[in-house]
């Protein structure tokens, strides 16, 4: 019996690293980038004429929104692939989400205004499209930080969700090896510092996806906050899974 209790805690340890040893993409660099990328569209009203875009830099001008544009579809279709079958762990209902934002509303928002923009002859035309590209769509500033954060959210929730199964193995398997006279303190305590780690993980994952979700370009500045918290909070969800992990193969070890 307890051979073969022992075998599953082995099995479990392994799954657990498995899932726990995954790159949790918290997008630190996405952050930085969209912050610079937006940040010309972050007031709320039209920006003053910009010596950037003249009569005789139009041309200049127009092409570095037309990059500007197709930059964005690459960095949508990249997040759409980031949303799709990939993810794994992501649920159903938050994959739903991110597609229909993607694929209904900002995809083809940033290829509408392309033809706007090569149709553009005057630096006012021009100015209004890539005020739009960048107020009403914030492809960086929230789409990119809302579906990464999303994605990272839902693993580390499946991750949760298999630690928390896996515990009445690991009790199971120290009760078996305590009964057979082995000192099981050291497993024990690990065991309890597991449940500790993962709940606390528990805490900082719960509801994360929903609240990421909820943000719009609309949000822009203030969501950006929102946006950091949830970083942080996965950041610590995440350490606190490998420590659980830790856990999980001392219990291993002692108990071999």
């Amino acid at each position: 019996m307890s051979h073969t209790i022992m075998k599953r805690v082995a099995a479990g340890v392994l799954t657990a690293g498995a899932v726990a040893g995954m790159t949790l993409a918290v997008p630190g660099a996405a952050f930085a980038a969209s912050s610079a990328a937006d940040a010309a569209g972050s007031t709320s009203t039209v920006p003053p004429s910009s010596p950037r875009c003249t009569p005789s830099l139009f041309s200049q001008a127009q092409q570095a929104v037309q990059a500007a544009l197709t930059a964005r579809v690459t960095q949508l279709d990249a997040l759409q692939s980031a949303a799709g079958d990939t993810a794994n762990h992501l649920t159903a209902g938050d994959r739903q989400t991110l597609q229909t934002d993607i694929t209904t509303t900002e995809i083809p928002g940033i290829q509408a205004l392309q033809p706007q923009v090569q149709q553009a002859t005057t630096c006012p035309q021009l100015r209004a499209a890539a005020r739009a590209m960048v107020i009403d769509y914030r492809v960086y500033m929230v789409m990119t930080p809302q579906t990464h954060l999303t994605v990272v959210a839902d693993d580390e929730t499946f991750i949760e969700g298999q630690f928390t199964a896996f515990e009445p193995t690991i009790a199971q398997a120290i009760t078996a090896a305590q009964h057979a006279g082995k000192n099981v303190t050291a497993a024990q305590a690990a065991f309890t510092d597991l449940k500790n780690q993962v709940a606390t993980a528990q805490s900082a994952t719960t509801g994360q996806d929903t609240t990421v979700l909820a943000q719009t370009p609309q949000g822009v500045p203030g969501n950006w906050q929102v946006f950091l918290a949830a970083r942080t909070d996965l950041t610590n969800a995440r350490n606190d899974l490998h420590t659980a992990y830790a856990d999980a193969r001392q219990i291993r070890s002692d108990l071999q």
